[in-house]
Parts: structure tokens; sequence; C-alpha cells
């Protein structure tokens, strides 16, 4: 048996209460185009990166030419000066942090975020210095549910990802994981609590406070 070396997060939804914030920002930049992303176009973005996003807004608005550039650069306005000043850290999720790196894990963390957004949450997170390494999606060529963003994380810690334990609130993200060959705990969000797609996860909790170091002894075969 050997125990997990590393410990993998996503940050949207998992370790910051952020999706709200993307929601009113992509709200506001939608209106200001004069269109109305609604709740449910908003939630079928969850979780993947902004280049996904992009074709399915396509999709939402036939016939509208969406100037990438622009609502790109708005977003991150918005986003980031959100997160830096009223992101909310979800509850547990600084003490699972402290529980992996007591336990002797390598922090990485692998979002679908752009780098300034990482940036930004990293900051309010107060963690900047606690992950070995951050990595954006966008730095792929594919963005999640494909697994690249999380063997690339486990790659840059110098981890294999069998050895890895992976945080992920989204379906998109717990593929990913999964696909990923690490350990997944899903800890979704209320609304998401109960889908069937979570049931892929080896794990599945409702909040990270419910996550403990009982979690790390579950050692991998060797």
């Amino acid at each position: 048996m050997r125990a997990f070396k590393g410990a993998v997060f996503d940050m949207d939804g998992l370790l910051l209460d952020s999706e709200r914030i993307w929601e009113q920002a992509q709200i506001t930049v939608f209106l200001e185009l004069g269109l109305d992303l609604t709740m449910e176009m908003q939630r079928a973005t969850t979780g993947i990166r902004m280049a996904e996003c992009f074709g399915l807004w396509g999709g939402f608005f036939p016939g509208v030419t969406l100037d990438r550039m622009r609502i790109r650069e708005r977003l991150l306005e918005l986003v980031g000066t959100g997160v830096r000043t009223t992101g909310v850290i979800k509850p547990g999720a600084k003490r699972a942090l402290d529980l992996c790196l007591s336990a002797g894990c390598r922090l990485g963390l692998a979002s679908s975020s752009p780098p300034e957004i990482i940036a930004a949450g990293l900051e309010r997170l107060g963690a900047t210095d606690m992950f070995h390494v951050a990595v954006s999606s966008e730095m792929e060529t594919l963005g999640k549910p494909d697994p690249a963003v999380y063997l690339t994380a486990a790659a840059r810690m110098g981890v294999l990802p069998e050895d890895c334990i992976a945080f992920e609130d989204s379906v998109p993200g717990v593929r990913a994981a999964k696909a990923a060959g690490m350990f997944t705990v899903a800890v979704p969000e209320e609304h998401n609590i109960g889908r069937a797609e979570y049931g892929i996860a080896d794990r599945t909790i409702t909040t990270l406070e419910a996550f403990n170091a009982g979690f790390l002894a579950v050692s991998r075969n060797a």
C-alpha cells in the first residue's frame, strides 16, 4: 500500500464561492450586448473553460456575432475584481488544504479559469504560497472533461496521477480527474447534489467541511 503524495484541487465552486461572481459577470456582459443569458444557459457552461463557453454561447444566440476578445476582457475585469473583493471562501476549504499539506501531500490547482482569475482566487484565499503548482486548462489543447489539466498538474508536482487525490465540484471536473486516474472526491454545489453523473467519483461529500484526515488514509494499491 502507498499513501497519496499529491492533492489536486479545482478552484471555482470548490475553494471559492465564485460561481455566483461568474454568473453575475456573464449576465452583465451579455446584457451590455443586448442579450439575455439565462441561469439554465449559465449552468450548461459550469466547469468548462471560456473557449468551450463561446461554442455554447454561439448556439444559444444563433445569428449573433460575439466579439470574443471584448467579452473575454470584460469578464476578466468583472470576475477578477469580484473575486478579489467579495469572493467567499467555501466552508472547510482552508482546513482541507492544511490537512493535505500536513499529510505530506504536494498541492496542485487544476482550474478551467484563466490564469488571471486563478491569481485573483489564490490571493483571496491567502493561499498563493501553499500550492506547488497552479495550472489553467486554457494552457491545454483541450479543457475539462479532458484530463489534460490534471495530468499536467501531476507532472509538474512530480507525482504520478494514481498517487493523487483530486477534489472537484463540477461534473466535467469529476470526469477529468477520473480520466487522469486520480482518486476523486466530488463536492457538488447545492443545486447539483444528487445528480447521477457524480456516481463515478470515488467519494462524494456535500461540503469540504466533511473532509478529514481519514480520506488520506485511503491508500492506493502498490
